[in-house]
């Protein structure tokens, strides 16, 4: 019997992450850390789940997102649903728009791991769902952008194919780089204490200076990428060069597959082919452990799409996210607010400590 609940009991949390890394279906953001990270920014999450005779078979996590009197439940990505249960589809959809109006939020927004119609690969997604599906009644795109959805996955084929056969398929430039990289001394290891993933961490934040993108403090996230690790859900390892840690790379294990996330070379080795050699060391562990491909994840500048693409990868596209606007005026106020007052923090508090006064 096919039953679904929302939960945040930690013995289905459990559950749920284990779903997650036996399925290939499985999300790395639907991990319940990650949803549960946003904490951080002071917002809430909840956990939807679906059983058939207490089984899990689907469902997703959220988060609900707080500003003053305005809420937000957004679904990063999701649900996971086993192989042909896509019929539930619409039944999901819709107990989350009742649950977001009975959270009194004022917009709900879903993304789900749907391939774009003409690409026929479906091992790690949703199957096609209906033309029909309410889904397709949402406005498309994203008005809410402080839970980022999944955009698609980049992937390294690595199906039945040795090392060799998958390098085989690497541009020219990267053969030439992990062939350099054999003449250095360079040591891979996984890093799991406490002392090893903060110097990892330091890799990613320096990287992130040099190169001018924004990345979270690792003391934000520290507690999170220790209990990643520490569950088997993620991969942190460095790069050892003259006894010195000179570059890492960070890896969600999920769905049957890794997961880049992020990566940095110090920038006196940056002229070293050092993140050709530590993604390929990944690749070599994929295989070892019989995963069919090694995400290296979509997104970056122009130069990081580049690097990307060096490994041989194809780029496989979700479908938009759909939104639903459920207090206009609520979230009219709210974008006027965050699109024109942003600069002026001060008074945008004082304006919503009066408008919260003045909804009771």
């Amino acid at each position: 019997m096919i039953q679904s609940f929302f939960t945040k009991e930690q013995n289905w949390l459990d559950a749920w992450d284990n779903y997650l890394q036996s399925t290939e279906r499985g999300l790395y953001n639907q991990l319940s850390f990650w949803i549960k990270s946003y904490a951080v920014y002071g917002f809430d999450h909840d956990f939807y789940i679906i059983t058939d005779t207490d089984k899990i078979i689907g469902g997703c996590g959220m988060v609900i997102a707080k500003f003053s009197i305005f809420k937000f439940l957004i679904v990063p990505c999701g649900p996971v649903l086993d192989k042909n249960q896509e019929h539930l589809m619409d039944s999901v959809l819709n107990d989350l728009k009742e649950y977001a109006v009975q959270k009194n939020c004022c917009y709900f927004q879903i993304n789900l791991p749907l391939l774009k119609e003409g690409i026929g690969f479906h091992d790690y997604t949703l199957d096609n769902i209906p033309s029909k599906s309410i889904f397709y009644n949402g406005l498309e795109g994203t008005k809410f952008k402080y839970v980022l959805p999944l955009f698609g996955m980049r992937l390294v084929d690595l199906y039945e194919k040795t090392f060799d056969e998958v390098v085989q398929g690497f541009g020219s430039n990267h053969k030439r780089n992990l062939k350099k990289a054999s003449s250095f001394d360079f040591q891979f290891q996984q890093v799991t204490t406490k002392e090893a993933i903060a110097e990892a961490y330091d890799c990613f934040v320096q990287n992130a200076q040099n190169k001018g993108y924004p990345l979270r403090s690792y003391d934000s996230m520290k507690d999170t990428l220790q209990n990643y690790v520490a569950g088997n859900q993620a991969l942190i390892a460095a790069c050892i060069y003259q006894n010195k840690v000179v570059g890492a790379i960070y890896v969600m294990i999920c769905g049957q597959r890794l997961i880049y996330i992020n990566g940095g070379v110090l920038k006196a080795y940056q002229n070293l082919p050092i993140s050709v050699y530590m993604h390929s060391q990944l690749i070599d562990y994929s295989i070892e452990k019989g995963y069919k491909s090694y995400d290296v994840s979509v997104g970056g500048s122009e130069g990081v799409v580049r690097f990307k693409e060096g490994f041989g990868s194809q780029l496989f596209t979700f479908e938009n996210s759909r939104y639903w606007i459920l207090k206009p005026f609520y979230f009219k106020i709210y974008t006027f607010l965050e699109q024109w007052l942003k600069p002026y923090k001060q008074t945008i508090a004082k304006v919503l400590f009066n408008l919260k006064k003045g909804f009771k």
